[in-house]
Protein backbone atom coordinates (compact mmCIF):
# COMPACT_ATOMS: atom_id res chain seq x y z
CA UNK A 1 0.00 0.00 0.00
CA UNK A 2 1.15 3.42 -1.01
CA UNK A 3 1.24 6.08 1.22
CA UNK A 4 1.14 9.89 0.42
CA UNK A 5 1.99 12.32 3.08
CA UNK A 6 -0.30 15.61 2.37
CA UNK A 7 1.99 18.65 2.68
CA UNK A 8 -0.05 22.34 3.00
CA UNK A 9 0.67 24.64 0.23
CA UNK A 10 2.03 27.17 2.42
CA UNK A 11 4.52 24.89 3.54
CA UNK A 12 5.56 23.57 0.33
CA UNK A 13 6.15 27.45 -0.31
CA UNK A 14 7.78 28.36 2.37
CA UNK A 15 10.42 25.38 1.43
CA UNK A 16 10.71 26.77 -1.94
CA UNK A 17 11.96 30.61 -0.97
CA UNK A 18 14.27 29.05 2.19
CA UNK A 19 15.80 26.77 -0.83
CA UNK A 20 16.12 29.94 -3.00
CA UNK A 21 18.15 31.97 -0.26
CA UNK A 22 20.49 29.25 0.10
CA UNK A 23 21.27 29.28 -3.54
CA UNK A 24 22.75 32.68 -4.63
CA UNK A 25 24.74 33.35 -7.41
CA UNK A 26 26.09 36.44 -9.71
CA UNK A 27 25.71 36.75 -13.48
CA UNK A 28 29.27 38.14 -13.87
CA UNK A 29 31.20 35.14 -11.50
CA UNK A 30 28.77 32.31 -12.36
CA UNK A 31 27.99 33.21 -15.94
CA UNK A 32 30.48 35.35 -17.41
CA UNK A 33 33.84 34.18 -15.89
CA UNK A 34 36.13 36.92 -16.77
CA UNK A 35 35.03 36.30 -20.74
CA UNK A 36 34.42 39.36 -23.13
CA UNK A 37 31.76 39.89 -25.44
CA UNK A 38 32.71 39.57 -29.24
CA UNK A 39 31.09 42.58 -30.92
CA UNK A 40 31.74 41.55 -34.30
CA UNK A 41 29.16 38.74 -33.99
CA UNK A 42 25.51 38.20 -32.77
CA UNK A 43 24.66 37.20 -29.40
CA UNK A 44 21.46 35.40 -30.42
CA UNK A 45 20.68 33.36 -33.60
CA UNK A 46 18.59 34.90 -36.81
CA UNK A 47 15.65 33.13 -35.87
CA UNK A 48 15.73 33.65 -32.17
CA UNK A 49 15.96 37.24 -32.68
CA UNK A 50 13.30 36.99 -35.59
CA UNK A 51 15.36 38.85 -37.88
CA UNK A 52 13.25 37.58 -41.45
CA UNK A 53 10.89 40.71 -39.70
CA UNK A 54 14.29 43.17 -40.89
CA UNK A 55 14.59 42.65 -44.31
CA UNK A 56 15.11 46.17 -44.75
CA UNK A 57 17.84 46.42 -42.08
CA UNK A 58 21.81 45.93 -42.55
CA UNK A 59 24.04 43.07 -41.85
CA UNK A 60 25.49 45.55 -39.42
CA UNK A 61 22.40 46.70 -38.03
CA UNK A 62 21.06 43.12 -38.08
CA UNK A 63 23.94 41.77 -35.67
CA UNK A 64 23.27 45.74 -33.75
CA UNK A 65 19.80 44.58 -33.23
CA UNK A 66 20.70 40.58 -32.01
CA UNK A 67 23.43 42.50 -29.91
CA UNK A 68 20.45 44.56 -28.03
CA UNK A 69 18.07 41.78 -27.66
CA UNK A 70 20.53 39.35 -26.34
CA UNK A 71 21.71 41.67 -23.64
CA UNK A 72 17.68 42.91 -23.23
CA UNK A 73 17.23 38.48 -22.22
CA UNK A 74 20.26 38.59 -20.32
CA UNK A 75 18.78 41.74 -18.04
CA UNK A 76 15.36 39.98 -17.83
CA UNK A 77 16.56 36.67 -17.38
CA UNK A 78 19.10 38.27 -13.85
CA UNK A 79 15.55 40.42 -12.96
CA UNK A 80 13.86 37.35 -12.46
CA UNK A 81 16.09 35.28 -10.80
CA UNK A 82 16.13 37.92 -8.50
Amino acid sequence: MDTAIQVPAAARYARCIEASKKVRWDIDRDVIRGRKFDFTKKFLPDRLAQMAGFGFASAGEKRFLSQIQGRTFANMFGLGER
